[in-house]
């Protein structure tokens, strides 16, 4: 039985970039933010990642998850999250991607038109992930998946991608210890500036990524 694995191998296999829910297609915003110079070097794509990490999006993810172990019944309330068109299409298409794989590959029925988030936190109850590796793993995945797009449209040296990488280590560490305590009422955002230039992304003449 598929449950009875490792825990940590089935996590590297859905964070792996083979396992194709189409994240490598998404920038998150990013790509406006680069197109419109606001991000041009290494020590900036950090800061926007502190930012992402500590008060924007990852922060809010870490909230959903940690409620839907807790027993929430919350996709609605990630949906209504949003901040653009663009990202409500980003959670609902990565989403689909993975409720589909999980379905066919792994034999696991999950809700359609549901968040990524929302699928990936009830996939790991099922196969009783340990919520702290799961955050572990998401939050990295996803701040390495935009390092990839800063190092491909910046552009910026795979060495300045892996020392990013190397320091948020430390850094999502940090957060995880400064956010145990966060819960629902905490949920929101102080990164304006990542939230407005995803409105923005909509309307690039020439564009790489969906988002």
């Amino acid at each position: 039985m598929i449950n009875k694995k490792d825990p940590l191998q089935i996590l590297q296999i859905w964070f792996s970039s083979s396992f194709p829910i189409g994240s490598y297609a998404y920038s998150h915003g990013l790509e406006a933010l680069i197109d419109n110079k606001k991000i041009k070097n290494k020590d900036e794509v950090k800061e926007y990642l502190n930012a992402l990490l500590f008060f924007g999006t990852l922060r809010n993810d870490f909230i959903f998850i940690k409620s839907i172990y807790d027993g929430e019944e919350i996709d609605e309330l990630i949906l209504a999250s949003a901040t653009s068109k663009e990202r409500k299409i980003e959670m609902i298409d990565m989403g689909n991607s993975f409720r589909k794989i999980m379905k066919d590959s792994w034999g696991v029925a999950l809700p359609e038109n549901t968040s990524f988030i929302y699928c990936l936190a009830k996939a790991g109850l099922y196969f009783n992930i340990n919520f702290d590796d799961l955050i572990k793993f998401y939050l990295q995945s996803f701040i390495t998946n935009l390092i990839n797009v800063c190092v491909k449209h910046i552009p910026m040296s795979q060495k300045d991608g892996q020392i990013i990488n190397v320091n948020f280590i430390d850094q999502i560490q940090k957060f995880l210890t400064q956010s145990k305590h966060l819960t629902l009422n905490d949920v929101g955002s102080t990164f304006f500036i990542g939230d407005i230039f995803s409105i923005k992304h909509e309307r690039l003449e020439s564009r790489i990524y969906l988002t």
